[in-house]
């Protein structure tokens, strides 16, 4: 039974193409938009029982457009904790060539643990206004971000991230990991994971969110991270 399952997955992900979505890493955007007429829809699974939903669609060759919701507490027997849906737009404003990188223009407001006592905010804000460049670099199929963010207007300040997509094996395994708020300290977290593309439409990432956490004495301890991204066609 072990070796027929063993040879079952080794035959699923060597006949994978492509995996779902490159438009995020983990927490940070990529240059990366839907086709026209697409879609991508993910489910996240973070720490205390809470589901992250999102979808997101290709309005245009260049606009995607798209709207998520945090549940704190969704899985088990607490209270649900439901935030107010969060939109996201991005605009393609390059798409970049063989010298210079794709360049993509953005909003995101989704954040991480919401808590109304919390003056009704995020514990950890998204990435708000973001201009990002990126592009294959070094061989093939390694993709690099660089990006710039605006979250707090009422207080500016510009973080920086970093994120990048390593091929393991072929177009089915591949390494993330992103170095995000690099700008402002504190809150500067390293995330890293793997994903895997189980069909040219679905992968799944598991990701450990800032991989240096203190494990105790701290609001936001590191954590592990599970999800799901299905992109379609209408």
């Amino acid at each position: 039974m072990l070796k027929k399952f063993l040879f079952a997955s080794a035959v699923l992900f060597a006949s994978v193409n492509s995996f779902a979505s490159e438009m995020y890493v983990i927490d940070s955007p990529t240059t990366k938009i839907l086709n026209y007429g697409s879609y991508d829809v993910s489910f996240r699974a973070f720490s205390d029982g809470g589901v992250h939903a999102r979808l997101d669609f290709g309005v245009f060759k260049f606009l995607n457009l798209g709207i998520s919701w945090e549940l704190g507490q969704f899985l088990g027997n607490k209270d649900i904790k439901a935030a107010v849906p969060s939109i996201s737009v991005k605009f393609r404003l390059y798409e970049g060539d063989m010298t210079l990188p794709g360049i993509a223009l953005g909003y995101d407001g989704q954040g991480y643990f919401y808590n109304s006592d919390y003056d009704g905010d995020f514990k950890q804000r998204g990435k708000g206004l973001y201009l990002v460049a990126g592009r294959e670099l070094f061989f093939e199929g390694l993709l690099l971000d660089f990006g710039l963010n605006m979250n707090d207007f009422s207080n500016p300040n510009i973080c920086v991230f970093l994120n990048a997509m390593v091929p393991i094996y072929k177009d089915s395994l591949f390494f993330i990991a992103e170095y995000d708020n690099i700008s402002y300290f504190p809150d500067a977290r390293l995330n890293a994971g793997v994903r895997f593309a189980l069909t040219e439409s679905t992968d799944i990432d598991f990701v450990i969110r800032d991989c240096f956490g203190k494990r105790a004495d701290d609001k936001m301890p590191n954590e592990r991270v599970f999800k799901v991204s299905y992109t379609g066609k209408f």
